[in-house]
């Protein structure tokens, strides 16, 4: 037989198979049972349309004709959507704004009304309510001047900076919409062709003040703002006195700061817009992260009665010295690590390569709904330029007793501290209040 004869029957057979496959197929479908219901795409509405027919939004939809925020969505492609969080007139009102006081307002404060409450994209219900943290949402607002870590990128097109956006922190739990720790109002969401409406009871607050204005105007959180102040005074001014015989002539407070001892954690980092590093510098100058910031009762339960007490405990405890055999500042003060844990996430522990590099920074916003067991797991710290090893797992553990969160470092033999207030809102992220130090495993007041 030759080999066209070969390929004729093997296509006869499959032809046969195929058919036969095919009619047990069919054999087993069931029948179609009722009429067909024909598809209706039921998103009709755009968001413009949705605030309109709002009846409750009256105030936040004469902001929004007012303002260029369709203009300014348009000029992102015709394909964009957009979220609104749309606080209602009640809300509004609460902060004096009206619907005649928007009339009086220029078009630019329109837009930073408005824009605070857009966020670029569709984000779902579903997408909020199937989470354990809460979602990002960017608004469409900048505070200009302010650049943090680079991330996304920037009008020049650089990997130097991010421009500084306000943030909402949402997740949807038990129907109520949840932002920034708090509720903003029963959940009341609609679809549109082009994103979707969240209708608030409750205005968001926008943060205006930096970290340490805020812990310095609030009068509770004077021993922890002053200690560490007159603590990194104290340590910049040795260290002075150690390296000049080494040196001849006498540093200056800015090479401690910048070059023998940048590592440190100084009382700003972090609290503060950093001043630019020259005339015409543009980069990072703030950083956002979460603060744990006893109060001065609770320095006095472990025993600190003033700033001089804590001054005295970390002269008489403390190993901060140049160390000239190194050619280096070595040691520190031993509240350097206590305070690391409410401040820094216990970073002063992280480990090193050899090369003293580590893992990069993880993001660290966590607000009240945020501090839950299933944060214990989370990599405060990891890749860069070091291998998974060298990864920094939360120090933290978190814990709610009868709905009172509770944070105490792993392992520590110290009680639980309580946060007693929650959700206070910077520039530079949250504050949580707590009523004792954390302290870690084996670190001794007395």
């Amino acid at each position: 037989m030759n080999t066209k004869n070969y390929i004729s029957i093997a296509l006869g057979l499959f032809s046969i198979l195929f058919f036969s496959l095919s009619c047990q197929k069919n054999e087993f479908m069931p029948d179609p049972m009722g009429e067909k219901v024909p598809f209706e795409d039921t998103l009709k509405s755009d968001i413009n349309q949705l605030l309109k027919a709002s009846p409750e939004l009256k105030t936040f939809y004469t902001a929004w004709e007012k303002s260029t925020v369709e203009e300014k969505l348009r000029h992102r492609g015709t394909k964009t959507k957009a979220t609104i969080f749309a606080p209602n007139d009640a809300a509004l009102q609460k902060l004096g704004v009206t619907v005649s006081a928007i009339a009086a307002m220029t078009v630019a404060d329109v837009d930073s009304l408005v824009l605070f409450y857009v966020s670029v994209g569709d984000i779902k219900v579903s997408e909020l309510k199937e989470r354990s943290d809460n979602f990002i949402a960017k608004s469409m607002l900048s505070k200009p001047g302010l650049f943090v870590r680079y991330f996304e990128g920037n009008p020049e097109g650089t990997l130097a900076y991010d421009p500084y956006f306000y943030r909402h922190y949402v997740r949807i739990q038990k129907e109520q919409v949840m932002i920034n720790g708090k509720k903003a109002g029963k959940l009341n969401y609609k679809r549109a062709v082009d994103g979707g409406l969240y209708m608030l009871e409750t205005a968001i607050e926008k943060p205006t003040k930096t970290m340490l204005e805020v812990l310095e105007a609030d009068g509770r959180f004077k021993m922890f703002v002053e200690s560490q102040r007159l603590a990194d005074e104290m340590f910049v001014e040795r260290m002075i006195d150690e390296i000049e015989p080494w040196m001849g002539f006498r540093p200056s407070v800015e090479d401690i700061q910048n070059s023998w001892a940048n590592y440190r954690f100084y009382y700003q980092r972090g609290w503060i817009i950093e001043s630019p590093a020259y005339e015409g510098y543009k980069g990072p100058n703030i950083g956002i992260s979460t603060l744990f910031a006893p109060t001065d009762d609770a320095f006095r339960k472990a025993g600190f009665n003033t700033v001089q007490d804590i001054l005295t405990f970390n002269i008489q405890r403390g190993d901060a010295r140049f160390d000239p055999d190194m050619f280096e500042i070595a040691g520190g003060y031993p509240m350097d690590t206590v305070y690391s844990y409410h401040r820094n996430w216990g970073r002063i522990v992280q480990p090193a390569t050899l090369g003293k590099d580590k893992a990069m920074g993880n993001a660290t916003v966590f607000f009240s709904n945020d501090l839950t067991p299933s944060l214990n797991e989370y990599m405060v710290n990891v890749g860069g330029n070091v291998t998974m090893e060298y990864a920094y797992k939360m120090p933290l553990s978190f814990s709610a007793n009868n709905g009172q969160i509770q944070i105490k470092v792993k392992n520590s033999e110290h009680a639980p501290v309580n946060v007693i207030e929650a959700d206070i809102l910077t520039l530079n992220g949250p504050i949580h209040v707590v009523d004792n130090l954390i302290l870690p495993k084996g670190f001794k007041l007395k």
